[in-house]
């Protein structure tokens, strides 16, 4: 073999170097060895092969230095190595060690990195491994493929065997780059005239870019002067500013357009440079480009939402579109005067108050504050890096945001706090309690009479007591005190602040007096009253569960008291709600076991001394704990909704009992006022006036005026259809109420009866006395019908005669008694003639 340095090229490789090479390694492997021995695959056997290899010495997996190589290997691996010719002598017998070798780290970067990754790959592999070498000259790029076997070495650590793997290829790098961009590449000549001054210029050279953009072959360009090819004042243009280039030295840069043969517009950014005479021109299509310049123009001037342009914040404005214009009230000349700090404004000019901004405060021409959110994105504009920005105006969102957290923690109807926001409340108290001591009250109210107002005048009057019921509530209240609508007609209020039970006092007083003066609704003045609830933190507790239940467990026995009233909390108060619950249970209970009986109250007239009628009055005697007022279970009745069936079956007894009795003696039913929303009233009273079968001119309906508090149509309604089919109507207990004289002009009733309270003390108090002949002397201006309850002694039955009245009831002739002796007392009265005295 030759010295290294020859003059032999690789590129005359016939390509079956590496084939051969990889058949011969193959053939040389003996079962039971992973790879070769260096003897069997190089000494006496590797012939014309060893001419176009080297052997790669090994040390820790990589590779080490070159132990020998052929003549063409060593030519091909001599070039750009200093020192290489001459550093090995041919191949080298294989029992002698060499002394003289080539490092592959002396080799230049190009070479040495392929080998020494080729060398690694197949020693890790214990397989055939290649590489490709690239190598730069004089503006020529040559490839070589390699590859790599490795050997086994008995001396030590294996050896690798490098071939070549096909011809090396060459490359003219001007020319790879000239022809694989998709730019168009124009190699110009100066042509000057007789003063020496650039005139045109000639195509020397051109790229396929160059055919394209310029639409025609580079046979009809090259050679060709550009002012020929191209007439026009475009082309007349570009050259003079090539030629101003050519004069002064150095680059150019310019857009031109000319038509395309499709019928559109090329768009073209020119790139120039010159070598003296020699002008080098990239063009490149800006097309697409100019495209997205004009949709981004479209869109930017069309859009909605304000949108500018600018370099950064601190500069002016470059651009901005007619939405931010009209938006923020500046004019496009005031708008470009301005950068976009010149917008923003302070934060405690939010536009809605109650919530943090979230965004950018800007000021509006007109000193508006909106809150925006900003979008960015940086783009290029006009040839220059730019920032585009929309902004968002979130002005009505936040407004609308705060109307929710408001609806969220307030009333709809009243406006008042809800009950979460109150519970809120009443829980920072608790923590300002434990932190700092202070002390609170809880009220809990509701309306006493709501229920009938709103089942009788309808829902829309019903909503506007509980609107006026709220501010007449709030005017109570001191700057620091909370009042929030629980839900119906439940409402709570919370104190603070030191001197609380003064505070307290005062305020339960103040709101209900507030509450207890007439309500102005559909034309008609309503009384409903209060009832309230107190419970003191932290004496009645110190969670706003406990709080909150002993406060409505005071609430329920103030309303048990019969309204209009305050209880404060107390412990035994737990027992008796307990024993009120079972109450209601076990009234329920005796209705559905039959445990309720019907006793029955004669009615006299006042002169004669005659039953003129009993009144049928409900009893309930417990199995347990015997007889159980009417005062108490009748009101636990209204409240549980049983009085309605209850109060059918009182009809439905009474009815055929009073059927047994005289024609002359009639039969006087209490109706409560909850049997009123029942809308089958009637049909229930007609029902049972049938199966009895008596007669409706026999029966009187007594009512308290509470069942035309609101004077509701479908109540009189009622009223008017059972008065329709022969029935008596009485108002009961009158006197007691708030608007009675109202009352008798809103309905013609047939009787009025005198509360028993009035009674008791006439003759003994004024008062009393004059009520009994005020109602004596009204209801005989107005052909009524009078009665008088509660008569005890003949004293008072003698001063009732003396003012007229009608009818007169009481302990003083009978107590009430069951259905038998009722009907022993009629038959008592036909047989003897009453004096005055029993009378």
């Amino acid at each position: 073999m030759n010295n290294w340095g020859g003059s032999v090229s690789a590129q005359h490789d016939d390509g079956q170097t590496g084939k051969n090479l990889l058949r011969h390694w193959q053939d040389c492997r003996t079962p039971g060895a992973p790879i070769p021995s260096y003897e069997a695959v190089v000494l006496g056997s590797l012939g014309r092969l060893a001419d176009r290899a080297a052997l790669v010495t090994t040390r820790d997996g990589r590779a080490a230095r070159i132990l020998w190589a052929g003549q063409v290997f060593g030519a091909w691996l001599a070039q750009g190595v200093e020192g290489a010719e001459g550093a090995l002598s041919g191949i080298v017998p294989a029992e002698i060690i060499p002394t003289e070798t080539l490092p592959v780290d002396a080799l230049p970067i190009e070479l040495r990195e392929p080998v020494d990754e080729m060398v690694a790959a197949a020693l890790t592999s214990g397989q055939p491994a290649y590489a490709r070498c690239d190598r730069l000259a004089a503006g020529v790029v040559t490839s070589t493929r390699l590859v790599g076997v490795p050997l086994g070495n008995r001396w030590g650590e294996p050896f690798v065997l490098v071939g070549f793997d096909g011809a090396s290829v060459r490359t003219e790098l001007v020319q790879a780059m000239f022809t694989a961009t998709d730019q168009g590449i124009l190699a110009l000549s100066t042509v000057r005239d007789a003063a020496s001054r650039p005139v045109d210029f000639k195509i020397v050279a051109l790229n396929r870019g160059a055919e394209r953009l310029l639409e025609r072959p580079a046979a009809a360009l090259q050679w060709q002067r550009v002012g020929q090819l191209f007439p026009g004042a475009v082309t007349a243009r570009t050259i003079a500013t090539l030629a101003a280039m050519v004069e002064r030295g150095g680059r150019a840069a310019f857009e031109l357009s000319r038509p395309r043969s499709d019928g559109g517009t090329l768009y073209l950014k020119v790139e120039a440079g010159c070598v003296g005479d020699l002008v080098s021109v990239t063009m490149t299509d800006v097309g697409d480009i100019k495209a997205r310049e004009a949709s981004f123009r479209l869109l930017f001037e069309n859009n909605p939402v304000p949108m500018w342009v600018v370099a950064d914040a601190r500069d002016r404005f470059l651009a901005v579109n007619d939405a931010a214009i009209a938006h923020y009230g500046y004019s496009r000349e005031q708008f470009l005067e301005r950068a976009p700090a010149d917008l923003a404004m302070a934060a405690d000019a939010a536009p809605a108050p109650g919530l943090p901004p979230t965004g950018t405060l800007h000021r509006r021409a007109d000193g508006s504050a909106i809150e925006v959110s900003l979008f960015q994105r940086a783009m290029p504009f006009e040839g220059r890096q730019a920032v585009l920005e929309a902004a968002i105006d979130m002005t009505e969102r936040r407004r609308a945001e705060a109307r929710i957290a408001h609806m969220a923690h307030h009333d709809a109807l009243t406006g008042l706090p809800n009950r979460v926001l109150f519970r809120d409340r009443l829980a920072e108290a608790i923590a300002r309690h434990a932190r700092d001591g202070e002390a609170a009250v809880l009220l809990c109210l509701d309306l006493d009479k709501f229920k009938i107002v709103n089942d009788t005048l309808g829902h829309p009057v019903g909503d506007a007591l509980l609107r006026e019921a709220a501010e007449r509530i709030a005017r109570c209240l001191r700057e620091d005190d909370l009042v929030a609508r629980l839900g119906g007609d439940e409402f709570a209020i919370l104190v603070r602040g030191p001197d609380l039970p003064a505070l307290a006092d005062g305020l339960v007083a103040r709101v209900i007096a507030e509450l207890g003066r007439p309500f102005r609704l559909d034309g008609q003045d309503c009384h409903i009253g209060t009832s309230i609830g107190v419970a003191c933190l932290p004496r009645d507790g110190t969670d706003p569960e406990t709080l909150m239940k002993n406060a409505d467990l005071a609430l329920y026995r103030a309303k048990a008291e019969g309204g209009g009233t305050f209880r404060c909390f107390e412990p035994e108060m737990d027992a008796w709600v307990q024993a009120r619950r079972r109450r209601e249970n076990e009234l329920r209970e005796a209705f559905a076991r039959g445990q309720f009986s019907l006793v029955y109250q004669p009615l006299m007239d006042a002169r004669a001394g005659r039953i003129l009628a009993f009144e049928a009055l409900l009893r309930w005697h417990h199995p347990e704990h015997g007889p159980v007022s009417p005062a108490e279970f009748v009101p636990l009745a209204e409240e549980t909704g049983l009085i309605v069936p209850i109060g059918a079956w009182v009809m439905q007894t009474a009815f055929a009992e009073a059927a047994t009795w005289p024609e002359a003696i009639r039969l006087a039913v209490n109706l409560s006022p909850i049997q009123f929303r029942n809308r089958d009233l009637v049909e229930t009273v007609r029902g049972a006036l049938a199966a009895a079968g008596l007669d409706p001119r026999r029966l009187e309906l007594e009512i308290t005026e509470s069942v035309l508090l609101a004077d509701s149509a479908a109540n009189l309604a009622t009223l008017h259809a059972l008065r329709a089919m022969g029935i008596r109507i009485a108002m009961d207990d009158f006197g007691t109420g708030y608007s009675s004289l109202g009352y008798l002009r809103s309905f013609p009733f047939d009787k009025i009866k005198l509360d028993r309270s009035f009674v008791s003390q006439v003759g003994e108090n004024t008062h009393c006395t004059a009520i009994v002949r005020a109602v004596a002397s009204l209801g005989t201006s107005l052909g009524i019908a009078t009665t008088a309850e509660g008569v005890e002694t003949a004293e008072q039955l003698a001063m009732l005669r003396a003012e007229g009245y009608d009818e007169v009831q009481g302990f003083l002739f009978s107590r009430a008694v069951p259905g038998p002796e009722a009907r022993r007392l009629i038959e008592r009265a036909r047989e003897a003639v009453p004096d005055d005295r029993a009378a």
